[in-house]
């Protein structure tokens, strides 16, 4: 069972519950297991620690939700309004094959229930095309879930077969090429949705995280120079003339490594939270500035 001694060492300006479960953790949604510490009294622990922090949770299980751990997130102003939630498919039969313990009804009812019990909350997801079975019907039910349930986050895999696992060994094996298209267009679906949202954060105010600053290589992998609403337009030796003048953060909605960005123009300290004005916007990243 984790310590809260431990906890306490992790907190800096975020704590990844990934890594509070990496550290040895038992942590469990009965509230009757003996010896182990609920998910939902280790947030309320957490957030009543000291200090300035958010507290992120990460690979969290569809079939594993419950009400009160709704309620913990909404009560809990340290829990990040975000969840990782692999959900990997929404047909029932993919679901079936990928023994994942949901059915697509059930994810849809999980989703709306969370959002209207965490208001503004981004639910981060990951899909799985291509898995053995999946027909173009069960395809085509997947690409309508996510241009209908607008994911804040989401990443798309294409199966890869390994020897040796039951996956590995099923029937109606995809080709790679078919498993590549079906990327592909998934990725093209959640772009559409992507750039939706990130629109809609312009002329908000956040409260970001600064990270560090900005390299010439990082304006330019973000297309910082043909970035919406504003007036940076230019070539590379532009985007190197900027170095210095901009800052990596991320927002409550951003995870590290997996999630956009948010560019900061102007300079704050590296380390702490900062409340900054949305200024514009790139398909995947914001840009503001302080506030």
């Amino acid at each position: 069972m984790i310590s809260l001694g431990c906890a306490k060492n992790l907190v800096d300006a975020e704590i990844m519950l990934g890594s509070l479960l990496k550290s040895g953790a038992e942590i469990t949604n009965d509230p009757a297991a003996a010896d182990a510490t609920t998910l939902c009294s280790l947030l309320r622990e957490l957030n009543a620690l000291k200090g300035d922090f958010w507290i992120r949770l990460l690979y969290t299980h569809p079939a594993h939700w419950t009400d009160e751990l709704i309620r913990t997130i909404a009560e809990c102003p340290k829990v990040a309004r975000y969840v990782d939630m692999p959900l990997q498919h929404i047909h029932d039969d993919m679901l079936a094959r990928m023994r994942r313990e949901t059915s697509g009804q059930y994810i849809r009812d999980l989703i709306a229930h969370i959002r209207a019990g965490v208001p503004g909350i981004a639910l981060r997801t990951t899909f799985i095309v291509g898995f053995p079975g999946e027909t173009a019907a069960a395809f085509a039910t997947l690409l309508d879930f996510i241009s209908e349930t607008k994911f804040e986050r989401l990443g798309i895999f294409a199966y890869s077969q390994e020897e040796g696992t039951i996956a590995g060994k099923m029937a109606s094996q995809l080709t790679d090429k078919v498993k590549q298209r079906r990327r592909e267009q998934a990725m093209a679906a959640q772009h559409e949705v992507a750039r939706a949202i990130s629109e809609g954060f312009v002329g908000r105010t956040l409260k970001v995280l600064i990270e560090g600053g900005a390299s010439a290589k990082d304006l330019k992998a973000a297309k910082v120079a043909s970035w919406e609403h504003g007036l940076i337009r230019g070539t590379d030796e532009d985007l190197a003339q900027l170095k210095g003048r901009y800052l990596i953060a991320r927002g409550e909605a951003d995870a590290p490594d997996i999630d956009g960005r948010v560019y900061v123009r102007g300079q704050l300290p590296v380390g702490n939270f900062a409340k900054v004005k949305i200024i514009g916007h790139t398909d995947y990243d914001l840009i503001a500035e302080p506030i």
